[in-house]
């Protein structure tokens, strides 16, 4: 097994400063989209398409 070698404090520094400026970064794109996470992607049919099929389905 592989053992790892301990951080300098400084590496240890850099490495949680990295991680907090993700997690912003995370948080802002999250805050910021109106689209919730159980919405389908945009690049995926939506709402509106699924709406019209079973529309259509129940009218045959």
């Amino acid at each position: 097994m592989k053992t790892q070698q301990a951080l300098s404090d400084e590496q240890e520094r850099l490495r949680i400063e990295g991680l907090r400026a993700l997690a912003r970064i995370i948080a802002r794109r999250a805050l910021a989209s109106p689209r919730l996470p159980s919405d389908p992607a945009p690049d995926r049919r939506g709402d509106e398409t699924q709406r019209a099929r079973v529309r259509r389905d129940r009218s045959a």
